[in-house]
């Protein structure tokens, strides 16, 4: 009775919890049916297309919100990736040139024993044409009977090795265009990987090129200190200045008329007395020397 009791109440409690899961999924799928309503109502049958146009505006925005760098390094994984498919190439070239190689070997076998049995066929054929009951072969008689049936055998076996032999001819063909296609597509390969590590460098090399752009334009130099050491020389000059002006009015008699003529010195004559008299004190010292 107890067991049954708890069996009842767990199945209560899983009916409820479906219940409220019912709820939820109808509470957000009425949620969506509201809001494409809305839509509808506002944008009518064009409703669908705003809602395209606005989901790439913001898968866009997102992408390119992106840094440069980070998609620069994920093109770079992407052309990495492309290596293991170019070593699949690869050894399915190699395999492709071992297979060749086995069915050269398998042809230059046929056409050497098919070289072989021409002659022995055209032998016995060349043999039972003279009319003769009996053959001798190596020692040993045969009746014609026996060597005309040997001569059937022979006959039948070479068709179908020369038929066997212009299968493997063929099969060789079909194998080396194969070959040459896979080579092709190998060699496109690994021409377009190069190419695309170049493009990816060169994308990097100006992604730093705009960086460095970037940060040049962004330094500022505080000139602060520059203007007020330049303030500081000004002041200290014009302080110095008037100093020096104050300095020439008190040696002057300013309740004096000035009418002194100031003496003028012809530059010429002031080079050759300052050179002259320095040549005389030199002529001096070395008399004195000696």
């Amino acid at each position: 009775m107890t067991n049954q009791l708890g069996m009842h109440n767990f199945n209560r409690i899983l009916l409820k919890g479906d219940l409220t899961m019912k709820k939820k999924v109808l509470y957000v799928g009425g949620g969506a049916a509201a809001v494409m309503l809305l839509l509808a109502l506002l944008f009518g049958s064009d409703a669908t297309s705003y809602v395209t146009t606005s989901v790439a505006s913001v898968r866009d925005s997102v992408k390119n919100s992106v840094p440069v760098e980070f998609e620069l390094e994920r093109a770079r994984q992407q052309i990495s990736d492309i290596t293991p498919e170019i070593r699949k190439n690869m050894e399915l070239i190699a395999r492709e040139e071992v297979e060749i190689e086995k069915l050269e070997t398998n042809i230059s076998e046929f056409e050497g024993k098919l070289a072989e049995d021409e002659k022995s066929i055209k032998r016995l054929n060349a043999d039972l044409s003279s009319g003769v009951e009996y053959v001798t072969y190596h020692g040993v008689e045969y009746t014609a009977s026996d060597v005309k049936r040997d001569l059937a055998n022979r006959f039948d076996e070479f068709k179908t090795d020369n038929e066997t032999l212009t299968n493997l001819k063929k099969l060789r063909a079909t194998r080396m265009d194969n070959l040459k296609s896979v080579r092709g597509k190998l060699a496109g390969m690994q021409a377009s990987q190069r190419k695309l590590r170049v493009e990816v460098e060169n994308l990097a090399a100006r992604n730093k090129m705009i960086e460095v752009t970037k940060s040049a334009s962004e330094i500022e130099i505080d000139e602060s200190q520059l203007a007020k050491a330049n303030a500081l020389l000004d002041n200290l000059d014009s302080r110095l200045s008037t100093e020096e002006k104050l300095s020439n009015v008190k040696n002057q008699s300013l309740d004096r008329i000035p009418v002194e003529t100031e003496a003028t010195t012809d530059i010429l004559d002031e080079v050759a007395n300052y050179f002259g008299s320095q040549e005389t004190a030199e002529s001096k010292a070395k008399l004195a020397r000696k």
